[in-house]
């Protein structure tokens, strides 16, 4: 009903009763007049009716046009030295931007306590003083951090270096290294970056990172610390046993860096795998063979909800599913696409679940009716954290881990200005869990159990908790019911 309800609907309906109510009164006129005249009033009301539709017609083509650039389209993203605006472009620019925010963000900034008129303010002097489109581009990257928001950050491009991190308060180790030209390894600990302490690198860096909250912001900025919008090298500076030493790190374009290591894997289709397996911490190989000692005991990843991962979940569930207990992995999960979320919860709920205004429904013949433990960290965000949202809902599940990032999602739109650059923005006020009181928006999800930040390589995490959990408990097989 509220779909219809929609000015576009409004407008369309009024038109018709206009037209409906013309061609009425052009009958009745027809009635009392000579042939001619009845003519003429036949052609108004039939006039009318073609312009209400074509009205209508028009309104349907702006607003499936609108969508196509605010969603399907590629979006075009620059490298900062790409861009070629002038300083009163720039200026000019800044106001098309502030006033796309100001209409579409307002609700979310009063959420998170921003005032938006003073923020535009102070971006709008900062940006009447930039000298060249590069310094106008890093002040973007600040102001779009500055709305907190994750799913809101211009499309800029980085160089990347195919080093990965990992961090734990204000340290930073590798975490995996795919340059291997360069004489850098796993469990290396970053001290420096280009003479910089690694703490006060990452601060440096979350001015430009978007999030919704300072742990989130802290944790992203960390895992980015070999990237960079403007660096083609980098100095790092490492520890490694006892030795300390400086390493040339080059920087390239991603497509470059996608290219080169796809040539060195003898790969045909691993970028996906190379940009985002790094992210989460893996199982380490102790926990792999704890995992094989148990056939009661299924194990599932989400890397994250973009195509292909609904195919892949249920390529793993369908062996897992006979599991008395089930460990959901949902670290380092940034999210993807809502529909895939949606279609993925009914295998792992077993009552209806409201979550802002979308109902997921259940499939009692089709879901798991085990033990669920789902594992959660600091970047596990959006559509995973929506998914954790419903499954901690269900008396069958133990959440284990850190808060998440604070993001469930907003529905975002993507935005270009007349002068070409574009943006993606969150456009809907945060909504409440399904609990009717918690907000994820900029607070997150609490689990269950928390456990102490750990590294891919030490062996207490989410994971062994899981595994010691279900050895308390010496659950049965006969206690849940299989079909």
């Amino acid at each position: 009903m509220n779909a219809f309800l929609n000015t576009g609907n409004m407008i369309y309906l009024a038109l018709i009763l206009l037209a409906l109510f013309v061609s009425a009164w052009c009958i009745y006129r027809c009635k009392r007049g000579n042939k001619r005249r009845k003519l003429y009033y036949t052609g108004i009301a039939l006039s009318l009716l073609v312009i209400a539709l074509c009205i209508r017609g028009s309104y349907k083509i702006f607003h499936y046009c609108d969508l196509y650039n605010k969603i399907v389209r590629p979006t075009k993203s620059y490298y900062l030295n790409e861009l070629t605006l002038s300083p009163e472009e720039c200026r000019e620019d800044f106001e098309e931007i502030m006033g796309i925010v100001q209409e579409n963000y307002a609700s979310l900034a009063h959420h998170k306590h921003i005032d938006l008129a003073k923020l535009n303010e102070a971006y709008k002097e900062e940006v009447s003083k930039v000298k060249d489109a590069e310094q106008y581009g890093l002040l973007l990257l600040q102001y779009f951090s500055a709305l907190k928001n994750m799913h809101t950050y211009p499309f800029f491009s980085r160089y990347q270096s195919g080093v990965y991190a990992v961090s734990r308060n204000d340290s930073v180790w590798i975490s995996r290294c795919l340059n291997k030209s360069v004489d850098l390894q796993r469990k290396d600990l970053i001290i420096a970056i280009d003479g910089m302490p690694t703490a006060d690198y990452i601060k440096k860096e979350m001015r430009i990172t978007p999030a919704s909250t300072d742990v989130a912001r802290k944790k992203t900025a960390a895992i980015n610390i070999f990237a960079s919008y403007t660096d083609t090298c980098k100095r790092v500076t490492v520890q490694r046993s006892d030795s300390v030493f400086d390493v040339l790190l080059p920087l390239f374009k991603e497509e470059e860096m996608i290219a080169a290591l796809k040539k060195q894997a003898n790969a045909t289709d691993s970028s996906r795998i190379y940009l985002l397996s790094s992210i989460a911490p893996k199982i380490s190989s102790l926990l792999a063979k704890t995992l094989k000692k148990y056939d009661n005991i299924g194990y599932i990843r989400i890397r994250d909800f973009d195509p292909g991962s609904v195919e892949d979940f249920c390529r793993q569930m369908k062996g897992e599913f006979k599991c008395p207990c089930l460990i959901l992995n949902l670290q380092g999960n940034l999210g993807g696409i809502k529909g895939n979320v949606m279609d993925i919860a009914p295998y792992l709920i077993s009552k209806p679940i409201t979550i802002g205004n979308a109902i997921v429904k259940s499939d009692t013949a089709k879901c798991y009716k085990g033990k669920l433990f789902v594992l959660t960290d600091g970047l596990t965000s959006s559509g995973a954290e929506s998914l954790v949202a419903i499954l901690k809902e269900q008396p069958n599940v133990i959440v284990i881990g850190h808060r998440t990032a604070g993001d469930c999602g907003s529905t975002a739109f993507n935005f270009k200005t007349s002068h070409g650059i574009e943006f993606k923005l969150a456009t809907e006020p945060p909504f409440l869990l399904p609990d009717g009181v918690t907000w994820s928006e900029g607070q997150g999800i609490t689990p269950d159990i928390e456990v102490e930040e750990n590294l891919p390589w030490e062996e207490k995490n989410a994971f062994s908790i899981a595994i010691d959990l279900i050895n308390q408990d010496k659950l049965k097989n006969n206690d849940y019911e299989f079909k």
